[in-house]
């Protein structure tokens, strides 16, 4: 204050923890972006955006002069194409149109963590590998539909040209290589749907050396302690459980249920509940190699 006119007549406002942009004045957000980061990162996605933007249209393809099957020459910046094969130049717009898709999951969510401050610098990387991710996911989906195990093959007259492949309609490959670059889980999942139904196994194969972990955790028990002569029916909670999971009460087999892979329904035998005592209850997986869980405590009260 000077002169009698304070810092509020003059329109400077004190800033606040969590007004200034990237503090979120919370400690929800571990290792939040400061603004510096997030402005660089929201130039860059801006760049990153336009030049998508124009590599699709320059690029794409359009039917040549003469209705001649074939796609006509492009420009891109001071580069001009020289004669290019259909083939290429779809890919070149399923790299496009992928690259398009994944930004716009990549900028949407950057303004809302941004708008929100919410963004951590765990996640400028995610944010970053989305594009490369989305291309690789447009490149596949393009692949897999052009071999013919989703849709039928595009298919030609056998008096056609070599360049046939120019009569295709670029704008489905276009959207679906975008909405595979946008979707990526989905088209994830979609393409493991198709894996499974074309090589389903009516057993899985059991290796000794697997890379999966598949050694079953305890987590907690229902309810949490016994009585002498009471209850003998226990709830185990955990991970991992596999199908024809055994479970065994101070060494000993005891009968249990797999409800799913995170819950066991088990019966105590009358002994195990004759005298104030701990059980140490094991739930072991089957396998060439069985991997059994570290014991439970559950105590028996009187």
């Amino acid at each position: 204050m000077t002169d009698g006119v304070t810092d509020t007549d003059k329109g400077i406002v004190p800033q606040k923890k969590g007004d200034a942009p990237g503090d979120d004045g919370s400690s929800s957000v571990p290792d939040p972006a400061s603004w510096n980061v997030t402005f660089v990162m929201g130039c860059g996605l801006l760049a990153w955006a336009s030049l998508v933007f124009y590599s699709l249209v320059a690029t794409w393809p359009v039917p040549a002069a003469d209705n001649k099957p074939a796609y006509a020459a492009f420009s891109f910046f001071c580069w001009k194409s020289d004669a290019m094969s259909a083939d290429l130049r779809l890919f070149i717009m399923v790299i496009a149109a992928g690259a398009l898709g994944s930004l716009l999951h990549s900028l949407t969510s950057f303004a809302d963590y941004v708008g929100n401050r919410k963004l951590s610098k765990n996640w400028i990387w995610w944010i970053v590998l989305r594009t490369p991710i989305g291309i690789g996911l447009a490149l596949l989906f393009y692949v897999v539909l052009r071999g013919g195990l989703i849709v039928p093959s595009f298919s030609t007259p056998a008096t056609a040209t070599p360049n046939s492949t120019a009569l295709m309609n670029p704008y489905p490959i276009a959207a679906i290589a975008a909405l595979a670059g946008m979707f990526s889980k989905q088209a994830t999942d979609k393409v493991s749907e198709v894996f499974n139904t074309l090589f389903r196994m009516q057993q899985p194969v059991q290796r000794g050396d697997s890379l999966s972990d598949t050694t079953p955790v305890i987590t907690s028990v229902e309810p949490g302690k016994l009585t002498v002569n009471g209850a003998k029916d226990l709830t185990i909670r955990g991970s991992h459980f596999q199908p024809e999971c055994k479970v065994t009460v101070d060494g000993e087999a005891r009968a249990a249920e797999r409800v799913s892979e995170t819950e066991i329904k088990l019966t105590l035998d009358a002994k195990d509940v004759a005298a104030v005592k701990k059980l140490a209850l094991v739930v072991q997986n089957p396998g060439p190699t069985p991997h059994a869980s570290k014991a439970f405590q559950v105590e028996v009260e009187p």
